[in-house]
This record gives structure tokens, C-alpha cells and sequence, in this order.
């Protein structure tokens, strides 16, 4: 699956209609952490670590992916009933303390190069922005393998990809339900 597809690989949407929750995809992912020998193995050959919620943080796995970038994943279930889960995944890409620390040391060099000269010198300015669109980049890539990573845990926890109604790209495997009008106006306005 590439990420034009099936949307944004920041945000994910699973099914389940076995009452498989966001419990089911972390035990996924951590076993695919810690026992799968080729993804641990790419895990060391990439230099990824990671570490688990304690409880009081806002994401549930960090995934320290490269020198610049580490990814946090949350996760959050919703409960429809008869055992019906639709689980949600957000991956936000952050910044390393080396990152924040090297832009500020560099833009400070550059604004103070700036101010005691009288033209605009682009030797040092483009340079930095090259880094920049490397930073990104960077950043994408370190979240479409974490996005991989994902939908490979979910598909073994026994979990269904959704896609978006409004994406034009639908995936194959995702049936189509229609549910008669009906139905929905008796729901909403709660009479039988």
C-alpha cells in the first residue's frame, strides 16, 4: 500500500468486528519489536529504539528512528457495540534535541552573518535550506516505515484498514455497506 491510496499515513483507521482493540495492535507491535528476528533486525540495521507509555505520557509508543526524527504513536478505541472496535492511530513525527539544538545554532550564525553585512548573501542561506527540505524528507520517510510497521501489526492482530470516504482510492478488500435511510433517521431520533 502506498500512502497516496490510502491517505495520509499520520493517521490510520482500523475495524474490527471481534471486539479486537487498540490493545490487540500494540500486543501486534510489540511482538513484532521484540520477536519477529527480520524486523528486529531491521530495527538495529535502521538504529530504531523505542519506548513504551508509562501511563503518564500522550503517546503510546515513541520510536526513536534517526538522528534528526522520532515518531510517537497514539492510539485510541471506540466501542460500537456487539464487539464492534474502531481503532484509531495518529504517528507525529518529533523533533531530536540534536535537531533543535543544530537549527538554532545554525539560523543563529546566519542572522548574525546577516546583520553585519549589507547584502543579502544566499551562499549560506541556500545551503541551510537544503538541509531543511533534507530534514523533511527525513521526516516522511521515518513515517512511512513506521506507517508499514503499523499495517503489518494490524493485519495480524486481525484488524481491517479503512480508508476515508472522500479519498478517490479505495482499497479492494473494504466492502461496501450501504445502510437504508431509515434506519439511520430511527437511530437518531431514538424510537424503535
Amino acid at each position: 500500500m502506498d500512502g497516496n491510496a490510502t491517505g495520509s499515513r499520520g493517521r490510520q483507521i482500523f475495524w474490527s468486528e471481534e471486539g479486537r482493540d487498540r490493545h490487540f495492535l500494540l500486543g501486534a507491535i510489540f511482538q513484532l519489536l521484540e520477536e519477529e528476528g527480520w524486523l528486529f533486525q531491521l530495527l538495529e540495521e535502521e538504529g530504531w529504539r523505542y519506548s513504551t507509555d508509562t501511563g503518564w505520557n500522550e503517546w503510546d509508543i515513541q520510536i526513536y528512528g534517526n538522528f534528526w526524527w522520532s515518531v510517537a504513536l497514539q492510539t485510541v478505541t471506540e466501542y460500537h457495540g456487539s464487539g464492534k472496535c474502531l481503532t484509531r492511530v495518529r504517528l507525529r513525527s518529533r523533533l531530536v534535541t540534536t535537531t533543535v539544538i543544530l537549527n538554532l545554532v545554525v539560523l543563529a550564525l546566519l542572522v548574525y552573518r546577516q546583520l553585519n553585512i549589507s547584502h543579502v548573501d544566499l551562499w549560506f542561506i541556500i545551503p541551510y535550506l537544503l538541509f531543511v527540505i533534507f530534514l523533511v524528507t527525513r521526516a516522511r520517510a521515518l513515517k512511512s516505515r513506521v506507517a508499514e510497521l503499523i499495517d503489518l501489526a494490524a493485519h495480524r492482530a486481525g484488524l481491517e484498514r479503512m480508508v476515508r470516504r472522500d479519498k478517490k482510492a479505495k482499497l479492494e478488500s473494504t466492502p461496501e455497506v450501504e445502510v437504508p435511510m431509515d434506519v439511520v433517521d430511527s437511530v437518531s431520533s431514538g424510537r424503535p
